[in-house]
């Protein structure tokens, strides 16, 4: 399957960027905050096909990912490969995080980014990849610092995909993500709160090394 790929600006996706702009503002780590320790992020929004990683997944491959850092630098994290649908449409990335090289544009033909767009539906490993509701359901679920599975939660922001295929007529690729990282490309804690769109609700998917934010709850 190829993806074809095209990058996009849009003065009538203003709305978009800012309510994807305040959310990353809410989640991010504190230092990426005004009055925090410098950080540089460079959000674009994207048009095309990316894939949507926020209700998947994933397995630790048993590898290492290199991510880029907010500060410019590089870090390694566990690694681990997360199922995502392919979607078409504008979506927000971090071209200077992840593994991204400050373009929307992907590496290679076979190749897809995964960037965010909030949708209430996404196709999902759970209920087969249905992609219409209610099995495409994909609810906040809060995953509460107590937990201690801070450092278990899956980053697939602005992370590079690749094996392209259909599973039950609905395209996928496999995204390889960091393990415990943070948008800043710091640790995550382990008693850390964190928010996804994976289990539909079901408070064990926390443990599963879901696709996540980590959340600061003073």
């Amino acid at each position: 399957m190829h993806i074809p790929q095209r990058v996009v600006r849009r003065n009538a996706l203003s709305k978009v960027v800012f309510c994807l702009a305040a959310m990353f503002l809410v989640f991010a780590p504190q230092a990426a905050r005004p009055g925090g320790a410098e950080e540089v992020y460079d959000f674009r929004i994207c048009g095309g096909y990316f894939a949507l990683c926020a209700a998947s997944t994933c397995t630790p491959t048993g590898g290492q990912i290199t991510v880029r850092t907010a500060t410019g630098g590089t870090a390694t994290f566990p690694e681990a490969d997360c199922t995502c649908p392919v979607l078409l449409g504008p979506s927000i990335a971090n071209v200077a995080g992840g593994n991204m090289q400050g373009s929307c544009e992907p590496p290679g033909p076979d190749t897809i980014w995964s960037t965010f767009q909030p949708r209430p539906n996404i196709p999902q490993a759970l209920t087969n990849w249905v992609p219409t509701p209610p099995e495409a359901a994909a609810p906040p679920l809060f995953c509460p610092k107590s937990v201690n599975l801070g450092s278990q939660s899956v980053n697939c922001f602005s992370f590079l995909c690749d094996s392209q295929r259909y599973i039950n007529n609905v395209p996928v690729v496999t995204c390889h993500c960091p393990i415990g990282e943070s948008l800043a490309g710091t640790p995550v804690r382990p008693a850390t709160a964190f928010l996804t769109q994976a289990g539909q609700g079901d408070q064990a998917y926390c443990a599963r090394y879901p696709v996540s934010g980590p959340i600061s709850i003073r």
